[in-house]
């Protein structure tokens, strides 16, 4: 259907934007899709922006174990693991953040409805704790 709309609007002399990030994307960087609607707290509004990030190849000895967790993120900014303080302690000196990673720890989409998300995270928690 949107392709029609798009080119319906254009044929009436409107310019039209493909975005094709697509709307997961669009509410992630916290933008409304319906003017006006008030939307339940997302993760989005609870986010630390303030994480530290580290590409693959960072070497270990460049990281400050201070500042971790670190987030493991390629060029396109794509979660690829953590290295955590424990990882660093017995790491090689010649050793890369690919090296001593977690890979694939679990995301979340920032669009995704706050409260269900930390209901979730809890729950995960408390199976954990049995295990």
């Amino acid at each position: 259907m949107s392709p029609r709309a798009a080119w319906r609007l254009e044929r009436l002399g409107h310019t039209v934007y493909d975005y094709t990030a697509g709307k997961a994307d669009w509410r992630g960087a916290g933008l409304d899709t319906v003017r006006g609607a008030t939307l339940p707290a997302q993760v989005l509004d609870a986010l630390d922006r303030d994480i530290a990030t580290c590409s693959p190849d960072t070497p270990v000895t460049g990281l400050d174990p201070d500042a971790t967790p670190y987030v493991v993120v390629n060029d396109q900014h794509v979660v690829l693991g953590r290295v955590r303080v424990a990882d660093l302690v017995d790491a090689p000196l010649d050793a890369t953040a690919e090296d001593v990673m977690q890979p694939g720890p679990a995301t979340v989409r920032a669009d995704a409805d706050l409260e269900q998300t930390r209901d979730r995270l809890r729950q995960r928690l408390q199976i954990n704790r049995w295990r």
